[in-house]
């Protein structure tokens, strides 16, 4: 039997990954959930449409993130993949988000999905989509360009 040294931080980086866990459960939907934390987003609406503005930093490309849009809500899934890893000896420290991510808010006004434009840059997304009278619902993926 070898004798270890007692490391308390690593103690209390073990207790801070286990209570990490616990509140980014499928169970919890805190303040500090990952739903909770992003995509920050802006909707404003024009005479003609309505538009949303997401921050999406980390992605690599469009391909990482759908748009899904019905009449009266917005929804943006994707995955921010993880590079590589800092690793020193004895030390390893990760706070950004890794993994994927969803958002449905309601939108202010109905609108026509099937005209709808998004485009990608610089870790913004944009959605503008034209208003229209209210009707039948559908779902509709929006290409991103």
């Amino acid at each position: 039997m070898s004798l270890v040294r007692w490391d308390p931080f690593a103690e209390l980086h073990s207790l801070r990954q286990q209570l990490s866990r616990l509140f980014t459960g499928p169970w919890w939907r805190g303040p500090w959930s990952p739903e909770a934390a992003g995509p920050r987003m802006d909707i404003y609406q024009t005479d003609q449409e309505v538009v949303a503005t997401a921050e999406l930093p980390g992605l690599a490309s469009k391909d990482d993130i759908e748009v899904l849009l019905t009449e009266n809500s917005l929804t943006i899934r994707g995955e921010v993949k993880r590079e590589g890893e800092e690793r020193h000896e004895d030390y390893y420290h990760s706070e950004r988000f890794y993994g994927t991510f969803s958002r449905t808010v309601p939108l202010p006004a109905e609108v026509r999905p099937e005209q709808a434009r998004a485009t990608y840059r610089n870790g913004i997304l944009e959605v503008r989509v034209p208003k229209k009278e209210p009707g039948r619902g559908n779902v509709h993926r929006v290409d991103i360009h």
